[in-house]
């Protein structure tokens, strides 16, 4: 578990404010999208400018905080996505929200990225758990928070601003813990836990995990933002109880993180990761099937589902591939999951102009069992050489 300290707490709010902002999104996307006229298919120029930015900034991130410190990069990542929510909230033109959206991206990632690493390398899964579980509560949230100023006066903005001068207090707090995050790394730690010490089976499976990360983050993003969109607009579903079928969404990766964080260390990753993988198929095909009308409740499966995955796979990463090249290696894989935000996300929309929102339901059945289908072979090619 995370040990009490400053730089932990700090860790535990940045994950609070990444997971409400998140969670906000999708709710707000329909005010936003009336505001300057657009439709559906342009809610993926958002998270091309969004995901672009993490995933530059997540793929670096790595090597920043070799040469600079996890608290540097803390630092800047805050300041980046402050002002990038203050210029957001001014909705100054279309082309003004997708270039904060592009810095609102960067600031994330090094944020997100970094403290990943930081978490992967220093403490054990059930650690991970909690720290995700906190960006939960924030996802949980977000969209209740949302909900609430488009419903009453549709004040869209107000909630950017908001978020922005929470990022502010983060910054201001990082000037207390000075090297509360920089912590040595073993350079002559090499990753032999699972035989990754030969280079083709170690690019083999790296590639493996870019690849999982990239539909993870897509379907989970794809399912927190689109979700609201179909159940509202295709299925009749008011917006308060379409929030809040989001909300329980976000909520059901919370408890799950928690859940984990407290009980992890009784089940191995590894089976975990498996039962997971089952769950999140389960409740893809209920969401796409929608059975008498319940579609919406398979909105907590998929949350239940999603929960331990991100975390336990983080977390591997050293176990299967080394401390040495972690926090990069972590890095990279940020940066195929803001690949993998931009590219569902993107192509649900595209798809829902093209047919209805329904579009999400195939695309996150699709999804899921190609997620299964990865971590089956990362699973096969590491027993192979750990036997």
């Amino acid at each position: 578990m995370l040990q009490t300290n400053r730089a932990a707490t700090l860790a535990l709010a940045v994950f609070v404010v990444l997971g409400a902002t998140d969670g906000a999104l999708g709710p707000l996307w329909p005010s936003m999208r009336d505001t300057f006229d657009r439709s559906d298919g342009h809610f993926g120029q958002i998270f091309v400018g969004l995901a672009g930015g993490y995933m530059l900034a997540s793929a670096m991130s790595g090597h920043l905080t070799n040469r600079f410190g996890t608290t540097a990069v803390i630092r800047t990542g805050g300041v980046l996505a402050a002002g990038a929510l203050w210029w957001i909230g001014t909705g100054s033109s279309w082309v003004g929200m997708l270039v904060g959206f592009l810095v609102l991206g960067l600031g994330n990632g090094l944020l997100d990225a970094s403290i990943n690493a930081w978490v992967a390398m220093s403490y054990d899964s059930r650690a991970m758990g909690l720290i995700h579980g906190f960006y939960g509560i924030g996802a949980a949230i977000g969209p209740v928070f949302a909900v609430a100023f488009v419903t009453n006066g549709d004040r869209w903005a107000v909630p950017f601003f908001i978020f922005g001068s929470v990022q502010v207090a983060v910054v201001l707090t990082t000037l207390t813990t000075p090297r509360g995050f920089d912590l040595p790394v073993d350079e002559d730690d090499d990753a032999t836990a699972s035989g990754t010490t030969d280079p083709t089976d170690a690019g083999r499976l790296l590639a493996l995990l870019l690849f999982w990360f990239f539909l993870y983050v897509g379907v989970e993003v794809g399912a927190g933002q689109w979700s609201f969109t179909m159940l509202t607009e295709s299925r009749g579903v008011s917006e308060t109880a379409g929030g809040w079928f989001v909300a329980i969404y976000w909520g059901g990766l919370t408890v799950g993180r928690f859940v984990m964080a407290w009980f992890g260390d009784r089940i191995s990753p590894e089976a975990l990761m498996s039962q997971a993988s089952a769950l999140g198929i389960l409740g893809a095909l209920i969401l796409a099937v929608n059975p008498a009308g319940a579609g919406g409740f398979a909105m907590p499966i998929l949350g239940l589902a999603f929960s331990v995955m991100f975390p336990v796979v983080v977390n591997r990463t050293p176990v299967y591939l080394g401390n040495r090249n972690a926090a990069r290696f972590v890095g990279y894989q940020f940066a195929a999951a803001s690949l993998g935000a931009i590219v569902v996300p993107t192509l649900i929309g595209l798809l829902a102009d093209r047919t209805s929102a329904e579009a999400l339901g195939p695309v996150a059945v699709i999804t899921c069992a190609a997620m299964a289908s990865t971590w089956a072979t990362v699973r096969t090619l590491v027993s192979r050489r750990e036997s």
